[in-house]
């Protein structure tokens, strides 16, 4: 009897193997959607379309430019690109450093110290040798002077708001140095003077590597000479607005823009 139920149990177990539909194959991971991994830092900029050909009208029918639907696919930009109004908080510290340096050099020429008031309160924070540090006054013992300008090094004074209300300036040395910063009376309109925008530039330092790695080779080199200095203007050129897009409003856009 033992016998005969083990071989009934056996023969059940045979069947039920024999009808399995895996087959011993293997039949891998169930499949899902694939998104693609965005790069690190980088922001996808969806595909768009865009005209392309003459802006203006063709006048004499020559046909030489006809205009084009251009699609353009997507693709990545780097994230760090800045928005329009980080931009224009960009020029305005570079505004505002350069009125301040100007006001602490004519300051320092004048011999003028924060204690005296006006245009003393914008002079150079080394000016007031009294709450420097150990470490500040060998800096401006040591290295003061020793660049292009003499003033290279120097730190800025930022306690006093600039006054750009003109019924507001301190004194008349003040307001040299805002008149200086000024399109002239030739150059302005309706009453109203606008900033010198070719003013506005920004000097920066970089090293050049490239160059001191084909130097290095040859010895006898110094840091100093692979160091490069630039200077940019930084105010935008809005008048692409009406040099580019004709036969538009763009007045808006170039008065507006900035």
């Amino acid at each position: 009897m033992k016998k005969l139920l083990l071989s009934s149990i056996a023969f059940v177990f045979l069947l039920t193997s024999c009808g399995s539909k895996q087959k011993g194959e293997l039949t891998g991971v169930q499949g899902k959607k694939w998104y693609p991994e965005k790069p690190y830092g980088m922001e996808l900029i969806p595909r768009g379309s865009f005209i392309m050909g003459k802006s203006e009208e063709d006048q004499g029918k020559l046909l030489n430019a006809p205009t084009k639907t251009v699609t353009v696919r997507s693709f990545y930009m780097d994230d760090t690109e800045i928005t329009n109004s980080e931009y224009r908080q960009f020029v305005e510290w570079v505004k505002d450093s350069i009125v301040r340096t100007k006001l602490a050099i004519l300051a320092d020429e004048l011999g003028i110290g924060p204690e005296e008031g006006g245009i003393g309160d914008y002079a150079f924070k080394d000016a007031d040798t009294t709450r420097a540090s150990v470490y500040d006054k060998y800096m401006l013992d040591n290295y003061s002077g020793m660049g292009e300008t003499g003033y290279e090094g120097r730190a800025l004074s930022k306690d006093e708001d600039l006054v750009w209300d003109t019924s507001e300036y301190p004194d008349e040395y003040y307001t040299e140095i805002m008149d200086s910063i000024y399109l002239s009376e030739e150059e302005s309109y309706n009453g109203q003077r606008t900033i010198y925008v070719k003013q506005l530039k920004y000097k920066y330092s970089w090293m050049d590597i490239e160059a001191a790695a084909r130097a290095s080779v040859k010895g006898n080199t110094s840091r100093k000479d692979f160091i490069r200095t630039e200077e940019v203007e930084i105010y935008p050129d809005t008048t692409v607005w009406i040099r580019d897009f004709s036969y538009s409003y763009n007045e808006p856009m170039h008065n507006d823009y900035f």
